[in-house]
């Protein structure tokens, strides 16, 4: 009832390999490889052979193999915490569109904030033979050693979330200098008592960003209250709960600084529901610049670390290293970026409120 189908019509053709050169020629495979690794002891005449039998039997040698035989597989590991942030997905752009104009392929994982899931992608991407990494710390992560021992191994650079080790190379925004510049404008606009949703402290960039809060309260000759300051997860539901907690309060503050634009994001939703007035009443200062922040409303002032240039310079770092071709002796660079005050509708001012027609960077 059905017709039987010629499957030698269609059919997919098998790619040839090694084996079929060596099988055509009658040699070994090994003097097949040899031969297209120029090796010494293989005569020029056998050398000819294999090239014509290659180009006869369409042979397309498998380029990471090859690679991996000479040591080099052509690839680089890049870790993040997580890749729906956008800060994270731009510095993964600035990082691949570098390492890709120098013939180098990306195997991207996220470590989801986890300590033991970021150290098992990274012995997957040793597994898979990367010639470096380029990595963002995960949230849990307090013990060093395993970047420690994989750096003495291959190169790696940290970006953003790092930690203080002189054998390693780091490229980082200024954080300090971030809070620093929040804390200023918010003062000048007015707002006195200003809360600090902070990142936790363990982790370098967000300890900074505490430490720059800090020193601008001082150097404002505003009293440092540690009921301001709440160290959390930064994202959005944690935004809203220290939010909460700081309107409970005998004296609520009447502005926040928050270390991610997802903490500042659910610190608005708080102060709306209140029916307090942002920023007449309340102002508002982000971290990160994240894409949502200047389309939210009222759009979100924040400090723009260009993250984008964070991944591009680590991807620099990185093939700055590998053409040293040297691990031990290398010795590691520290690159740190001025970040700068995307001044938006969120802390337009209780003093000198107007509806800004466009954001200005300060």
């Amino acid at each position: 009832m059905f017709k039987r189908l010629n499957n030698s019509k269609g059919k997919v053709k098998k790619k040839a390999t090694i084996v079929d050169i060596a099988l055509k020629l009658g040699i070994t495979p090994s003097a097949v490889s040899k031969a297209f690794s120029n090796h010494p002891r293989i005569s020029e005449q056998t050398k000819e052979a294999v090239l014509k039998a290659a180009q006869q039997l369409d042979y397309r040698p498998n380029a990471m193999a090859t690679g991996l035989r000479k040591g080099k597989s052509g690839l680089i590991g890049v870790i993040v915490p997580a890749i729906h942030y956008s800060f994270f997905a731009t510095a993964i752009k600035g990082a691949e569109e570098t390492l890709s104009r120098e013939g180098y392929s990306v195997i991207i994982a996220q470590s989801k904030d986890d300590y033991n899931f970021e150290k098992k992608q990274l012995e997957g991407m040793m597994r898979a033979q990367v010639e470096g990494v380029i990595a963002s710390l995960a949230m849990g992560t307090q013990n060093f050693d395993f970047y420690k021992i994989l750096s003495s191994k291959i190169p790696v650079v940290l970006f953003d979330r790092t930690f203080e080790d002189e054998k390693i190379s780091t490229v980082t925004v200024d954080d300090f200098s971030g809070a620093v510049k929040a804390i200023d404008h918010l003062v000048q606009r007015g707002y006195s008592r200003i809360a600090h949703l902070a990142g936790y402290s363990h982790v370098l960039p967000f300890r900074k960003r505490i430490d720059g809060y800090k020193r601008a309260l001082i150097d404002h000759g505003i009293i440092f209250d540690p009921d301001y300051l709440i160290e959390c997860a930064p994202n959005t539901n944690e935004g809203i709960n220290a939010t909460e907690s700081l309107f409970k309060l005998s004296q609520p503050p009447d502005a926040i600084f928050a270390a991610s634009d997802y903490l500042a994001f659910g610190a608005i939703s708080v102060v709306q529901e209140k029916g307090i007035k942002i920023p007449e009443e309340f102002g508002i200062v982000g971290f990160s610049n994240e894409q949502f922040s200047s389309q939210v409303t009222p759009a979100i002032s924040t400090v723009d670390q260009f993250s984008e240039t964070l991944g591009s310079t680590a991807a620099q770092l990185l093939i700055d290293q590998l053409r040293d071709g040297k691990v031990k002796n290398f010795i590691p660079q520290r690159k740190v970026i001025s970040p700068q005050l995307i001044h938006r509708q969120s802390s337009a001012g209780k003093i000198y409120y107007s509806t800004p027609a466009a954001a200005t960077i300060l």
